[in-house]
């Protein structure tokens, strides 16, 4: 008799069991939401890199061009990359300098994400290496006036 109450008595019993399996539930999902939480964070962490590459991706156009027109323009991605980044749309604006006519500011941005309610801005200063009509270059440092025609 004693030994079937001593193996009655060496089992747990169905609260136990319930409360443990409780415990084990709530650190579940405490690991669950932080993986989520994980996984949004490398999803924006991709969205910016690639904002950021195709911010410099366009002003290394607008470099290309030497010198860009004034104005806004604004686009998308699918010309350049067909198929890809359809949750990008960017948008680039050249503001002449008020005060030095050979000085541009090309300002790049990226919308993206949700609504496009993300952005990536890239601006850059550019020198015209035409110089305006009227402007003349200065001499280089060092380099000596050239003579208006007077003789010695």
């Amino acid at each position: 008799m004693k030994r079937i109450a001593a193996t009655i008595g060496a089992g747990f019993t169905l609260l136990e069991v319930m409360i443990a399996i409780a415990f084990i539930g709530i650190a579940l999902m405490a690991l669950l939401a932080l993986q989520h939480s994980n996984l949004q964070s490398v999803i924006k962490a991709r969205d910016l890199t690639r904002a950021a590459m195709l911010a410099q991706a366009l002003m290394s156009q607008a470099e290309l061009e030497r010198f860009p027109p004034p104005g806004e323009s604004h686009g998308d991605f699918a010309q350049l990359y067909p198929g890809e980044f359809r949750n990008f749309r960017w948008r680039r604006e050249v503001d002449p300098s008020p005060l030095f006519p050979d000085i541009a500011r090309v300002r790049v941005s990226v919308l993206y994400g949700p609504r496009l309610r993300q952005s990536f801005t890239l601006t850059e200063f550019m020198r015209n290496p035409v110089p305006p009509d009227g402007a003349t270059e200065a001499p280089a440092p060092g380099a000596s006036p050239t003579p208006t025609g007077e003789s010695q």
